[in-house]
């Protein structure tokens, strides 16, 4: 199944300032989150951003915040959803940090309870160490309504078609 821009809502989960600096290779996901946010923009398609304890682990980067977005729900349990946030869209693409924490929560409970399509960003995801990224995929990777994505997958999917006036738009981000 595609990835439906009308069914979708993009979740930016913990891209926090004491969390970033621990991640290896940090720009690399990032300018992914930051390409996504972009091309949901263009979309008009909803992006919420999470924040797993800000007192402690800091506000989202800069460099998120300065892209539009809905809302910011601040968090102490390691999914959304269990915060009692309710998503939208049927198609929930996620990114973030760190994958087989929270991202992996969110997903799970995303796929367990509301029956959702769950996307998980590969390229837009990270973990402080290798083995705790890939063990996540692992286990996301099991479940039948969780696929696993990369960033272009993503906004192709939403753009479906080319010599649109978002084509020319989501050109320039991809260049």
């Amino acid at each position: 199944m595609l990835i439906e821009k009308d069914k979708s809502s993009l979740l930016i989960i913990d891209v926090q300032e004491k969390l970033v600096p621990v991640m290896p290779k940090p720009h690399t996901f990032i300018d992914n989150i930051i390409k996504l946010q972009k091309a949901a923009n263009i979309f008009k398609i909803p992006i919420t951003i999470s924040e797993q304890y800000p007192k402690g682990l800091g506000k989202t980067i800069d460099e998120i915040k300065a892209h539009k977005y809905k809302t910011i729900i601040e968090k102490t349990n390691f999914s959304i959803i269990r915060e009692g946030f309710f998503f939208e869209g049927q198609h929930i693409i996620i990114c973030g940090i760190e994958s087989h924490v929270c991202v992996l929560q969110t997903a799970t409970d995303l796929a367990e309870s509301d029956k959702k399509k769950v996307y998980i960003v590969q390229d837009a995801i990270s973990s402080r160490y290798e083995k705790d990224y890939l063990s996540a995929l692992s286990r996301l990777n099991k479940y039948s309504n969780i696929e696993i994505v990369s960033c272009e997958m993503v906004i192709f999917e939403w753009l479906r078609k080319s010599r649109t006036e978002e084509f020319k738009a989501i050109s320039q981000l991809i260049k």
